[in-house]
């Protein structure tokens, strides 16, 4: 008899479920197997829109897979935080140590959380709500919070592969002796090896990198179907709710009352695809691609930078506005992202009192004054 599920076991269990069989038997290859099985999903955390094969590298910077889709990206750093509950001596066979490696006793668990600074850091439109909040922990989420994993992409180096580093900002290889891995769902690391360092250089993780999927899952995706102005959605009476830019949309069920049984047409008012929105700003910000209006209140010099201009839609507009009046004594800097530029330049200042500056994109990779 064990207290622990023996190797056999654990590897045949693992190999069964992803070759779709159950397994009932450690004497039975896959093949002869007589159960189906797979791995249960649910829609909720399941990416439900194109994801960029080669991401930008800027921080804090949203990108799509393609010009003028979906922004589904974002690279951000994460606090990593050590599970006091996975303290063990794997050299060790007391204390529940496996005996089966070199090192020294201290965490072998360890999860991602977002920063606390991640609201006024991130060029997600959804920081602030939802999952996406100050500090919060991956693996509380349930799925809400994923980072993209590293078969989404093809490139070498592969962009997606988490970087992790010490107290001193020192990456720690992924080919790192102390032989670590990611669980890019729930946003765990688990350190085979732990070894606090290794010819004076730290070997404990206090921060990450990756890319934060800021898109739409499945199930929204499904339940906030919309197409463009003059098509038609069909509705079923399924208790879920809508927004649209249709001018008509055809319910049929039973909950829906009409003469004879026929569909029973609404006719949308037409708002003209007019945005509006506004986001007071007081300190340095990176702009979001969503952004219309940037009222800004400031009482020291600060910074607009601009996300990429390739995550905007061809033609798309926005303002900046000293709404406090005072534009002459703390100068407003727009900055483009790398090399791109504002009418030919990489910056714009704002120096004049309740002045306003109005922008608009190529969706390339220009800026444009008008």
């Amino acid at each position: 008899m064990t207290t622990r599920k023996s190797n056999l076991t654990l590897t045949n269990l693992a190999a069964k479920k992803l070759l779709g069989k159950a397994h009932t038997s450690n004497i039975k290859d896959v093949s002869n197997e007589p159960y189906p099985s797979n791995v249960s999903v649910v829609s909720e955390g399941v990416f439900g829109e194109p994801i960029p094969n080669a991401p930008g590298s800027d921080f804090y910077t949203l990108y799509s897979a393609s010009a003028g889709g979906p922004v589904t990206v974002e690279r951000i750093f994460f606090d990593v935080v050590s599970d006091s509950s996975t303290i063990y001596d794997a050299d060790s066979t007391s204390n529940a140590g496996p005996g089966d490696e070199s090192s020294e006793s201290g965490p072998h668990g360890y999860y991602l959380k977002l920063t606390s600074n991640y609201q006024t850091t991130s060029s997600n439109p959804n920081r602030g709500s939802g999952a996406f909040l100050n500090d919060a922990r991956l693996y509380n989420s349930r799925g809400a919070l994923q980072i993209v994993p590293p078969f989404i992409s093809t490139e070498n180096p592969n962009p997606y592969q988490l970087k992790l580093f010490n107290a001193s900002n020192q990456e720690i290889s992924f080919t790192d002796n102390i032989d670590w891995t990611v669980d890019y769902y729930a946003g765990t690391i688990f350190i085979q090896d732990y070894v606090s360092s290794v010819s004076g250089i730290s070997k404990v993780p206090v921060s990450a990198s990756a890319y934060l999927y800021v898109g739409q899952f499945l199930d929204d995706k499904i339940n906030s179907i919309s197409s463009s102005a003059g098509g038609n959605v069909q509705v079923l009476n399924d208790g879920s709710s809508l927004t649209t830019a249709v001018t008509s949309i055809n319910f049929t069920g039973s909950g829906i009352v009409a003469t004879g049984g026929a569909a029973v047409t609404v006719t949308v008012a037409d708002a003209g695809g007019i945005s509006y929105s506004r986001r007071a700003v007081t300190s340095t910000i990176t702009a979001s691609t969503s952004d219309t209006i940037l009222g800004v209140s400031a009482s020291a010099a600060l910074e607009i930078r601009l996300p990429s201009a390739a995550g905007y839609e061809n033609g798309q507009y926005f303002t900046i506005k000293d709404e406090a009046g005072n534009a002459d004594q703390h100068n407003i800097t727009v900055i483009a992202t790398g090399a791109q530029t504002i009418d030919g330049e990489n910056f714009v200042t704002l120096e004049s009192a309740f002045g306003a500056i109005n922008i608009y994109t190529n969706g390339s990779d220009k800026f444009f004054i008008y």
